[in-house]
């Protein structure tokens, strides 16, 4: 990923001069007013909330049969967690140049070059199903990895447009178009066999290949009417700012001073150990359930009920973080994830299960939105990109350790010690929260 951003920093730089200073008029006009142009922000927020609903749409069939082509390709089934945790480290690992590139050359850019890797890994991913190559298949597998950092910025650039108060509601509304994506990716899995015969491929590769259309559709629609670019935006919106330092404007400070703040410090562990929770139930909750003997639809079922924990109600619980505050919302997403591990350590019935499962899902959320919110407020914008790249890459390493270990955990202790994980990481967010809630309270404060 390093590489191709320094190819595309070098091809793209007068593309990129020109479009900036397109966008620079726009801001002119702007900055006239001293306000930020309502429309303008709306039409951003649109356009960042269909393209993350694309490629939710795109993830959604691919997490669908990656399982699958992997056991098919290994011809075991413990190989079963290996594409999503090669996904997990090509994000981990991509975080911080993607930041790098979209404080560099802006956000448009950097989303785009995130799009174009993913049809890269979905490109390999195609070939490697019609030809039978595990080494191909895992290599996409890690590209999309990579691609899924620049996405992961979306809710922070949906976020940076806005006033402090409504970021949280920005951050729940990009959230939410998972939702979308969830339920518009399972009807277009409904038309893959009328697309095989057409296309005379593999049923498996056919979400690939649909996958790679709607990225296609989704670069589209970033660089006609992603503009002017968020970075710029942010930029104006600081510069307006009566209360901001004029020393302070376009000085970015070391990763090093930022992660060393009570509150960027909370952030990240919040939306890292949450997700480290979610990751070590989840995995292994569709083998525990088939091992109950339920069938596919059931499973299908719960996983659904869980997605529905984590992203339908992402609007109102940007809505509350910005009603109540940052730390009040935490603190419920905690309660929650507890909530969830004991139902879950006791489900003896499928309505238990659902319930667990579904709680699991909220809870993080709040955690997630809160969280995401938290960070954003800290950063300057000539800092969020690659402040950002370095949260997602500890979220992707400690999800990444979450998924290699579930299945040792499970296999060991089963599901009941599965779900003690995720109490016992609760308790240790309650006790972080109570250590470095009040500091953060004390020094948080937005940047701009």
């Amino acid at each position: 990923m390093l590489v191709l951003c320094c190819i595309m920093r070098q091809t793209v730089s007068f593309e990129s001069l020109s479009s900036f200073s397109r966008d620079g008029r726009l801001l002119r006009i702007m900055s006239a007013t001293q306000n930020t142009d309502t429309a303008i922000v709306k039409r951003i927020t649109t356009i960042l909330f269909v393209t993350k609903s694309l490629h939710s749409t795109a993830i959604v069939g691919l997490l669908t049969v990656t399982p699958i082509i992997a056991v098919n390709l290994t011809g075991n089934d413990m190989a079963v967690g290996l594409p999503a945790t090669l996904v997990l480290i090509g994000r981990a690992m991509a975080a911080y140049p993607v930041g790098w590139l979209m404080d560099r050359l802006g956000r448009r850019l950097g989303l785009n070059v995130g799009f174009l890797v993913a049809i890269f890994g979905m490109s390999l991913g195609a070939i490697a199903v019609v030809n039978g190559l595990l080494w191909l298949f895992l290599s996409g597998s890690f590209f999309l990895g990579m691609s899924r950092s620049a996405v992961e910025q979306m809710r922070f650039i949906a976020a940076e447009v806005q006033p402090v108060g409504r970021r949280a509601q920005a951050i729940g509304l990009i959230a939410f178009s998972s939702t979308i994506g969830s339920l518009a990716g399972s009807l277009l899995m409904d038309t893959s066999p009328t697309l095989t015969v057409l296309l005379e491929v593999p049923i498996l590769a056919v979400p690939f290949i649909m996958a790679i259309g709607l990225m296609f559709v989704g670069i589209t629609l970033n660089q006609l009417f992603l503009r002017p670019d968020p970075l710029l935006i942010s930029r104006q919106m600081e510069a307006n700012n009566k209360q901001t330092d004029a020393e302070k404007i376009g000085r970015a400070r070391s990763m090093t001073q930022i992660f060393g703040q009570y509150p960027v410090i909370l952030a990240a562990s919040v939306m890292a150990i949450s997700w480290l929770g979610m990751t070590v139930v989840m995995q292994v909750t569709p083998l525990f359930m088939n091992y109950e003997g339920y069938d596919v639809p059931i499973i299908a079922r719960a996983v659904m009920i869980h997605s529905l924990g984590m992203f339908a109600f992402s609007s109102g619980t940007g809505w509350l973080t910005s009603r109540i505050g940052r730390l009040p919302v935490v603190a419920i997403g905690i309660v929650l994830l507890i909530v969830s591990g004991i139902s879950g350590y006791f489900a003896d019935t499928l309505i238990t299960l659902y319930i667990a499962v579904f709680l699991l899902g909220l809870g993080w959320n709040f955690c997630y939105i809160a969280g995401s919110a938290m960070l954003s407020d800290q950063l300057r914008p000539e800092e969020r990109g690659r402040a950002q790249g370095v949260s997602e890459a500890f979220i992707g390493v400690t999800a990444a350790i979450g998924s290699v270990t579930s299945g040792l955990v499970y296999a060991n202790y089963g599901y009941t010690g599965s779900n003690l994980i995720v109490i016992g990481l609760s308790v240790l967010l309650f006790v972080i929260l109570a250590f470095l809630g009040r500091p953060s309270m004390q020094t948080s404060g937005a940047v701009s």
